[in-house]
């Protein structure tokens, strides 16, 4: 073999490693793209699954939601219905009992009337009328009046204020038989001051207050509100592919996070209310504290305090506890507290007495002067 043979053979075989080379480097680069393009797709295909799987979730809950809300609505279209039943039939009876009560007032004045002249008749007929027995008809008229505050208006003050100018009187008669009478007044009066003296007009303008505070207090705010949407972030123009797709990722993680929110109320909230549902609340709210002057005014307690209970109860319930709301719930609970119906006594025990005792009196004159 001669020198030029070799050296063709040679340049052959070098050939030949080259080809080979070149080959399994092209085969190592289809494998890397087709595995870099299989992860593309795995991600992409993760990507579209949690978007719909997203999707399907807010869609349900809408329809919680809205089912939520319905159920809302009509509870409370029933309920503003019961109220304005209830305050017809409120107003129906407190204008039956204004007329009774006006009936009674003038069956009173007319005994009152007849009695005065009867009196009067007495007094004129007597010749012997001293400063004594002027005092004593005094002290019982003043006892009447008593009585009628009592039983008509439920006024403890102006009852006190008789009571105990009767007393005054009986005292400056300075007799002795007039003793156990005053010992009865004495004790009616001690239980009427232990009854303490209620301060309803106080009270009504109190609740009066509080109902026009009831549209400063902020309902639950709703979810997902303007304030937490993020700026639109500032895309690179030389983004790459693994850039958009974690640009992408964590965009829904954010878009679905907005859409989850958690607070502390202390309690369960039902269902954030539409702006028509929040109107119904208020009017409601105005009627329960409506409801309450009215309890209020016919010494109603149990009224009186099933009307502030359910006032709080709404207030807790679909309100913002904020210091707004925590400063109204303060006033309805000191309300509350409030006594607007004690027991009070009458005069009934001292006026018996007392009458008894003029009469026995007028009795004992009568026979001085010889007249049966």
């Amino acid at each position: 073999m001669t020198d030029s043979d070799t050296t063709t053979q040679s340049s052959a075989d070098n050939t030949s490693i080259n080809n080979n080379s070149a080959g399994k480097v092209a085969r190592v680069t289809d494998k890397s793209h087709s595995g870099s393009f299989a992860l593309l797709w795995f991600f992409i295909v993760l990507l579209f699954a949690a978007v719909c799987y997203g999707a399907y979730f807010l869609s349900n809950q809408a329809m919680l939601q809205k089912n939520v809300i319905d159920s809302l609505r009509s509870q409370l279209e029933q309920q503003v219905q019961a109220a304005e039943t209830r305050q017809q039939v409120l107003e129906s009876n407190l204008e039956k009992e204004l007329v009774e009560q006006q009936e009674i007032v003038q069956a009173n004045l007319n005994d009152l009337a007849e009695q005065l002249d009867s009196n009067n008749a007495r007094l004129m007929s007597l010749s012997s009328v001293n400063r004594d027995e002027w005092k004593l008809q005094e002290a019982q008229y003043l006892l009447r009046l008593a009585d009628q505050r009592i039983l008509l208006e439920k006024d403890s003050q102006n009852a006190l204020a008789l009571a105990l100018s009767a007393d005054d009187v009986l005292r400056d008669i300075d007799q002795a038989d007039l003793v156990g009478v005053r010992k009865l007044l004495a004790e009616e009066i001690a239980v009427l001051k232990l009854a303490g003296v209620i301060d309803r007009e106080g009270i009504y303008l109190r609740l009066s207050a509080l109902s026009n505070q009831i549209e400063a207090i902020p309902f639950i705010e709703p979810l997902g509100t303007q304030s937490d949407i993020l700026e639109e972030e500032v895309i690179p123009e030389n983004e790459t592919v693994k850039q958009k797709i974690t640009r992408g990722f964590y965009s829904l993680l954010h878009k679905l996070g907005s859409y989850v929110r958690v607070r502390d109320h202390g309690k369960t909230i039902n269902a954030v209310l539409p702006p028509a549902e929040q109107k119904y609340l208020q009017q409601n709210l105005r009627l329960m504290l409506e409801q309450a002057q009215v309890a209020l005014l016919r010494n109603e307690e149990g009224i009186y305090q099933e009307s502030l209970v359910k006032a709080q109860n709404w207030i807790n319930q679909y309100y913002n506890l904020n210091e707004k709301a925590s400063a109204v719930l303060e006033e309805l609970q000191a309300l509350q507290q409030e006594e607007v119906a004690p027991e009070l006594t009458n005069f009934s025990n001292s006026a018996t007495a007392l009458a008894e005792y003029i009469a026995k009196r007028e009795k004992m004159a009568a026979a001085r002067r010889g007249v049966r």
